[in-house]
């Protein structure tokens, strides 16, 4: 018979290791759902919020409520975090909460209280360019790590063309578990074209501007778990990199996260870079405010007022339209980026500082992966700030700016003198010449440039809030006002010698001239005038002139207003190259001068180098009289040798 005490140790020993082994499995359960797909989601505390200028560059802050700090962190990111030493809490990861419902088809997701499957959002995004040709184009601006799609809805009266209307842009989900708005931008694209010649505003905002949306910034955060289920949304892209940290930013660089730019990254600035969008949104979940700049530093950005009154109003509308409580994060649904929390590489900061684009972030529901069936509720809170958010793009000041001789569009900054400053300012759509500069309600003087164009101010312009004042500006090239300055001459040098021929005469470029006239002569008061041409280029090449012989010369200038005044005179001398009676080369005229010329004359000798330097009575040709006259010159006093 078996000890009693020894086998009551053993069942207790056992049940231990059941215990244990089970324990064992719940925990590494936990641990997999909570750090989910290499991505984990937590809290811990701070004692001052210096704190998170340091912790912003190691971890994807997330949230600040007080002293409690929210966050996400792929596995080297929290690496990093634990060497702090800071006690933290994992939670559960966003994306794992529900199960949601999804459909696989438009007719489903037009009932929008679902998720649609990616190839249902693709094939949707796609029929609304069929169902609507006139009014939506869809862009594919570029793929994924994993080659899904990004795509834009682009919306006008006119899809196909640039026209004077500011292009106005919308994006959510950039975060991929944050899903609230990629549905809500669905239902936003359907209503505009949907409701087009019905609602008046609806009609307006297509007639009037160039609308971009794209409902799904990252699809592979929010597909993580698969084409046909957001269950397992993720924050970061598959290279689990926080696309909303890994832009560039104003104060820390191109790379602020350390990452290279990421496929879905460049997708957006290529898209920046090829538009010239005027106001912007990016949607968010997490949390229920309108975030504005900057993010990155404390300075106000310089149309911080306006971004309150524009904050303000789509937190006011989505608070009227919406149960008691919707909105009301921070101070009372708005705050500045940087007082909230400091990032670093979010887009927002980047569309307002590198594209002068006035972009805000909405964070518009609390829970990230809302329940479907509440995706009707949030539409109907923020239907109407939607559209009066796009409709800040009509205000403010607007016009075209062109060349005054051609009429074509200028590239051109307009700048409001005394208030813009940290790239505030700025630029006309090349394409059209177009330009939309939104303001607080006020006076302004602005200043219009262009490279090469004379810039153009005008003062005293008056702003009035829901209006727009429209100034048309013509630019204009410099002068020219006046005639052409006067040439200076560069070549040759005044009373240079021995200058050989041929000679190339040249002088400066003057500022306005057209062509110019170049006179060359002997005589100084230019009488005789040897040359006297008209031309374009600032040089000239004289071929033939006499050796050994001053000549003087002198240029000017004419634009369509006239010709300016004449250039200083300048005096060369060219070169002596041969002596006249010479025939032999020995640089003097001696008696072996006329044995060479008899030599050559009767006894087959060489030739005088040059010919020209025997022929001493111009007579054409070499004969028995040029004897005759070197030696009536050398030893009879005759007349002075008459060489060609």
């Amino acid at each position: 018979m078996k000890n009693i005490k020894a086998t009551f140790l053993d069942r207790k020993y056992t049940k231990w290791r059941i215990f244990i082994k089970y324990t064992t499995i719940l925990f590494c359960l936990t641990v997999s759902v909570n750090a989910f797909a290499g991505e984990t989601y937590f809290k811990f505390e701070i004692g001052s919020r210096d704190e998170l200028t340091d912790l912003t560059r190691i971890i994807s802050i997330d949230n600040v409520r007080d002293k409690t700090v929210y966050a996400y962190a792929n596995d080297k990111e929290l690496e990093k975090f634990r060497q702090l030493g800071i006690e933290f809490t994992i939670l559960p990861h966003p994306g794992t909460l529900i199960q949601p419902r999804m459909s696989t088809d438009k007719a489903g997701v037009e009932n929008w209280d679902s998720y649609p499957t990616y190839d249902a959002y693709v094939a949707m995004m796609n029929q609304f360019a069929v169902d609507y040709p006139t009014l939506c184009r869809i862009v594919d601006a570029g793929s994924t790590v994993q080659g899904r799609s990004i795509l834009f809805a682009r919306i006008s009266d006119n899809a196909d063309l640039e026209e004077d209307e500011p292009e106005v842009m919308l994006t959510s989900t950039i975060h991929g578990d944050e899903t609230t708005g990629y549905v809500l931008m669905l239902r936003l694209i359907d209503s505009l074209l949907t409701s087009y010649g019905i609602d008046s505003l609806i009609t307006r905002l297509v007639d009037s501007c160039e609308i971009w949306i794209n409902p799904l910034a990252n699809p592979d955060g929010t597909y993580n778990g698969g084409n046909n289920t957001v269950s397992g949304a993720i924050r970061y892209n598959n290279n689990s990199v926080d696309l909303n940290r890994n832009f560039p930013d104003p104060e820390d660089g191109d790379h602020p996260d350390g990452n290279s730019w990421q496929p879905e990254t460049v997708v957006m600035m290529d898209l920046a870079a090829a538009n010239n969008f005027v106001i912007s949104a990016n949607l968010h979940g997490g949390s229920e405010v309108v975030n504005y700049p900057w993010d990155t530093w404390s300075r106000r950005h310089a149309d911080d007022q306006w971004f309150i009154e524009i904050s303000r109003n789509y937190a006011d509308s989505a608070q009227f339209y919406s149960v008691g409580g919707y909105l009301n994060d921070m101070n009372n649904g708005i705050t500045n980026g940087y007082d909230w929390y400091e990032i670093a590489g979010g887009r927002q900061d980047y569309m307002n500082y590198w594209h002068s684009c006035r972009e805000v972030t909405l964070e518009i529901s609390t829970v990230k992966l809302v329940d479907p069936s509440f995706l009707p509720a949030y539409w109907d809170y923020n239907k109407v700030s939607f559209l009066n958010y796009l409709e800040n793009g009509l205000y403010g000041i607007r016009g075209i700016v062109t060349d005054s001789v051609t009429g074509l569009p200028l590239e051109a900054t307009v700048t409001v003198i005394g208030h813009d400053f940290d790239n505030s300012e700025i630029q006309t759509d090349p394409e059209v010449g177009d330009y939309h500069r939104m303001l607080e309600a006020g006076i302004y003087d602005l200043e219009f440039s262009a490279p090469d164009y004379i810039p153009k101010t005008f003062n005293n312009v008056v702003i009035i809030n829901n209006h727009a004042a429209i100034i048309n500006v013509e630019l204009a090239k410099p002068g020219p006002y006046f005639p052409p300055h006067s040439p200076v001459l560069l070549f040759p040098d005044d009373g240079a010698v021995d200058i050989s021929v041929p000679v190339l005469l040249d002088w400066d470029d003057a500022a306005t001239a057209d062509q110019y006239n170049v006179q060359l002569d002997s005589n100084v008061l230019f009488t005789s005038s040897l040359i006297d041409t008209t031309l374009d280029p600032t040089q000239y090449e004289i071929i033939s002139l006499e050796q050994n012989k001053k000549y003087y010369w002198r240029v000017r200038a004419e634009n369509t207003l006239g010709w300016g005044d004449w250039s200083n005179i300048r005096q060369f001398t060219t070169a002596l190259l041969w002596i006249c009676g010479d025939a032999d080369g020995s640089e003097s005229i001696n008696i072996l001068d006329v044995t060479a010329i008899i030599n050559y004359l009767y006894k087959g000798g060489s030739s005088p180098a040059p010919i020209e330097a025997a022929d001493v009575n111009n007579s054409g040709s070499i004969n028995i009289l040029d004897v005759t006259a070197i030696i009536n010159y050398l030893y009879k006093s005759g007349p002075e040798l008459n060489c060609p």
